[in-house]
């Protein structure tokens, strides 16, 4: 594909967009169900896991903001991933990584009609719940088609409506909560056993999986560099602040008792009534419908990248490398994502996905992460080829050498053992492996099975269209 699309795709995307992607790829569903199976699991602890492990997750965010910064075009791990491991990689990435991004949308929207079956019954029912998934899917791939500023203006107002009922439950919540004995239980709460914690740590880090949406973008976003990594630390770490605020209302409010209903809802009926309920059911709707949007402006750009990488070749990367010359948009990309969904959301196809879906995003993690580690590396071996370049230009020129701007280069990314600064920032991608490495081995035996059923697919569709015997045919 030439770079003739590529300039065409519009910056519609700001600070504000980027970090909305963030929030709405993370505060999806989970969040609804999340409080009561942390506080069966961990009981008083449960709160303070989340700033735990929400830190060390910070370790692979931060990655993935660097790895923003070195390379800005649309695809996310789809680019890292060719850039760090080449064409066969970026393919497997690229597969795999689609394949569970398009079962959380089929996934969701099964979700969110769960939710709104609470206050319409028939749209979980028979023909009406078929209609309202052709319906749902229908607005997503037209939000999504007619303009990126159209598809981050839906989402700015449906994160508004989604985090309103938030700010007001834990602000009234803790308003009538009594502090005095919330403290006391707190303090004589015994931390629980490792094996405990690390059920409970898996639960948490689940819940920050989808923090990446952003980065897929960047080819749509105005200062990248600048922008996404600050909205990725800044909006994951508020996430974390959240999540712990939710947490230690809902134990303090609710406590260890399993609630007949969603756990949000039955504590905004014991705060509010049943209004508070309610409104807490259509806030779960709408925080659903956000984590569709912001899913579906990402995915899409995934089959776009990949074609304009020729990862996917022929007449087909043609079409999904296109760009809508009205709407500035990979329209076809967009289309065949939302059918595929959609389709998968009809036939409930999407549940043996769901399986392996969680595990190959780690995956891709996993490698992204290497991209960066083997990037810091390999500018760190350049580091003294372009010092002696440099002494070596200023000498033939008789110009006396500005050491503080080469001592400001020579500090940053590329002298990456010169000061304790950069020393961390070494370390952090070994953290955010390991945090990585350990979450996927807590993977079951059918997720790896499945898996490896996807990467086996994904090997024999490379094959296909790259065998030496078919470049040309399907090039």
């Amino acid at each position: 594909m030439s770079s003739k699309n590529k300039s065409l795709l519009t910056k519609g995307i700001g600070g504000i967009g980027a970090a909305l992607l963030v929030l709405n790829g993370l505060i999806g569903a989970g969040i609804f169900a999340l409080p009561a199976k942390m506080a069966a699991e961990l009981g008083a602890f449960s709160p303070y896991i989340f700033l735990i492990f929400g830190a060390l997750m910070l370790a692979i965010v931060w990655c993935f903001g660097q790895l923003a910064t070195l390379y800005q075009e649309t695809g996310g791990p789809v680019v890292y991933a060719q850039k760090g491991f080449g064409d066969a990689a970026a393919f497997q990435t690229g597969f795999i990584y689609y394949l569970a991004r398009a079962t959380a949308i089929a996934a969701n929207m099964h979700v969110l009609l769960l939710y709104a079956g609470y206050v319409w019954p028939e749209l979980n029912a028979g023909i009406g719940k078929s209609f309202a998934i052709i319906a749902l899917t229908a607005a997503l791939i037209v939000v999504n088609i007619v303009g990126l500023k159209a598809a981050m203006r839906s989402l700015d107002t449906i994160s508004v409506l989604k985090l309103l009922p938030f700010v007001a439950l834990i602000g009234v919540g803790y308003w009538q909560l009594d502090f005095s004995a919330a403290f006391t239980s707190t303090s004589t709460s015994v931390v629980p056993a490792f094996d405990t914690i690390s059920a409970g740590a898996l639960l948490t880090l689940y819940a920050f999986i989808g923090f990446e949406t952003v980065v897929v973008t960047s080819g749509e976003t105005s200062s990248p560099k600048k922008t996404i990594p600050r909205a990725l630390m800044l909006t994951v770490s508020g996430i974390a602040i959240f999540y712990f605020c939710v947490q230690w209302l809902y134990w303090h409010t609710v406590g260890p008792a399993k609630p007949d209903s969603a756990p949000l809802i039955a504590l905004a009926n014991m705060i509010f009534g049943e209004t508070g309920a309610l409104i807490m059911t259509l806030t779960a709707v709408v925080s659903v419908a956000g984590n569709l949007l912001a899913n579906m402006i990402s995915t899409s750009r995934l089959t776009f990248s990949m074609a304009q990488q020729s990862l996917i070749p022929g007449k087909l990367g043609q079409k999904l490398g296109e760009i809508h010359t009205s709407f500035a948009t990979p329209a076809v990309s967009i289309s065949i994502l939302g059918i595929f969904a959609g389709t998968m959301a009809l036939s409930g196809s999407f549940v043996w996905l769901a399986i392996s879906s969680v595990l190959a995003r780690l995956v891709v993690y996993a490698v992204c992460v290497v991209v960066l580690m083997k990037a810091q590396r390999a500018s760190l071996q350049r580091a003294p080829l372009q010092e002696t370049s440099l002494q070596s230009a200023y000498s033939q020129s008789g110009m006396q050498q500005d050491t503080s701007k080469k001592d400001a280069y020579f500090n940053g990314s590329a002298g990456a053992f010169a000061s304790p600064v950069n020393l961390f920032r070494r370390l952090i991608p070994f953290v955010a492996l390991a945090v990585c490495a350990w979450s996927i081995a807590q993977s079951s035996t059918n997720a790896w099975l499945f898996l490896l059923g996807e990467l086996v697919v994904g090997a024999l569709l490379y094959f296909f269209y790259f065998a030496p015997s078919n470049k040309e045919s399907k090039g």
